[in-house]
C-alpha cells in the first residue's frame, strides 16, 4: 500500500519567549498544530513524501543487534547499512 504525507515549514509562536519563527524542518500539520495550535503554513515550503507500507506488518520488525555490538541505527530507522 502506498502512503503520501504532506510535510511544510510552518510559522510558530515559542511558547517561553513568544517569538515567532519559522521551523528549521518540514513537519505534518497535526505535529505542527501539537507545538502551536495557530501554526501557519510557509507558502512553496510543500515537500510530499511517499511510503511503501506493507499491511500485513503491525509496526516496526527489527531484530536487535549481536550482544557487544550496535548497528549504529535508531530504532525507527528502517534503512540498514
Amino acid at each position: 500500500m502506498q502512503v503520501t504525507i504532506d510535510l511544510w515549514l510552518w510559522r510558530v509562536t515559542d511558547p517561553v519567549s513568544r517569538r515567532n519563527y519559522i521551523t528549521r524542518y518540514r513537519m505534518a500539520e497535526p505535529d505542527a498544530l501539537d507545538l502551536d495550535p495557530v501554526a501557519e503554513r510557509i507558502e512553496g515550503s510543500l515537500e510530499r513524501r511517499t511510503f511503501w507500507i506493507d499491511p500485513n506488518v503491525a509496526g516496526w520488525q527489527i531484530a536487535p543487534a549481536p550482544k557487544g555490538q550496535t548497528n549504529g541505527m535508531s530504532p525507527m530507522s528502517t534503512a540498514r547499512p
